[in-house]
């Protein structure tokens, strides 16, 4: 039993990092708070509506929207490594929700002292977070294990059907044109310059200032290198449809993908002789679906 549990607790899963959705997703928590206070009036909160001052309970909801968006925007800044996606998982998801429980608990702690509401002494805070802890214990098991099943349920059972295909990519390709087009891509300056067949072409990478062109050369791959964006490529090899750029540091030949696998982080792009799985950021999961559709 304890293998089964702390093999679920290494499962990959997903950190948010569209300042899209992390917008929203604070400031609906935010106004949660808020809302909840004005109208069950927990903890005496109806006092501040009797006075006519309810802008007050609405500061609680202010002061939860700037914690939520600090600590999902700035720490993973700060320590790229820990918020690494492909080195999240479960164990480390529950840490940062209980991590997001006290920190917005303690702001708001302050907040009611900053307010008059609430005498601070040092011996407040271990009880404090220990009823913290206590009340978001098993909300934020459930809402991650419920997460996770639902989206691992869900990448899983859609690749069996983008895998079948892919397949059908590798019948179509011995009816292939005996003139394949041939993609030119040139440095930022102009000065390099190289032709691919399209049918060849496995992915390119950016790598810094550089990218590296990832090839067939019959049963070999080869590696090429530009110096140029890939957003500049992208740009310039818009008219082959084929071409999908799947993640902010990848541009992928769709019909060269041998298998694709998945978990409750997205999809993952395989290619033959490639040792490592591409990742799909999950913005463009719809796109690769009818990319293979």
């Amino acid at each position: 039993m304890f293998a089964k549990i702390r093999t679920f607790f290494k499962q990959p899963f997903p950190f948010e990092n569209s300042i899209a959705r992390i917008f929203l997703s604070s400031i609906t928590i935010g106004l949660f708070v808020s809302l909840f206070l004005l109208i069950f009036q927990p903890f005496g909160s109806g006092e501040y509506i009797l006075e006519g001052r309810a802008w007050i309970l609405w500061g609680y909801g202010v002061v939860t929207f700037i914690i939520l968006m600090a600590n999902i925007l700035i720490l993973p800044a700060v320590f790229p490594q820990i918020f690494n996606e492909t080195k999240w998982n479960v164990l480390k998801g529950i840490y940062f929700q209980f991590w997001l429980i006290v920190s917005i608990g303690t702001a708001n702690l302050f907040y009611a002292k900053f307010i008059g509401k609430k005498n601070l002494s040092i011996m407040d805070f271990p009880g404090f977070l220990l009823t913290a802890l206590a009340i978001g214990f098993f909300p934020v098991i459930l809402s991650i294990f419920s997460i996770h099943s639902y989206l691992f349920k869900k990448y899983i059972e859609s690749t069996e059907k983008i895998n079948k295909r892919i397949a059908s990519f590798e019948n179509q390709k011995s009816k292939k044109d005996e003139t394949p087009p041939v993609v030119i891509i040139t440095s930022e300056t102009g000065k390099d310059k190289v032709e691919i067949n399209l049918n060849d072409l496995l992915f390119i990478k950016s790598v810094d200032n550089y990218v590296e062109l990832y090839k067939t050369d019959n049963d070999n791959i080869e590696m090429l290198m530009l110096r140029s964006s890939l957003k500049r490529i992208e740009r310039n090899l818009k008219e082959y449809p084929n071409l999908f750029k799947c993640h902010r540091a990848f541009l992928v030949n769709v019909k060269n993908i041998s298998k694709v696998t998945g978990n409750s982080q997205g999809y993952k792009l395989n290619f033959k002789g490639i040792g490592y799985s591409i990742p799909v950021s999950r913005n463009y999961s719809k796109e690769l679906l009818k990319l293979v559709a």
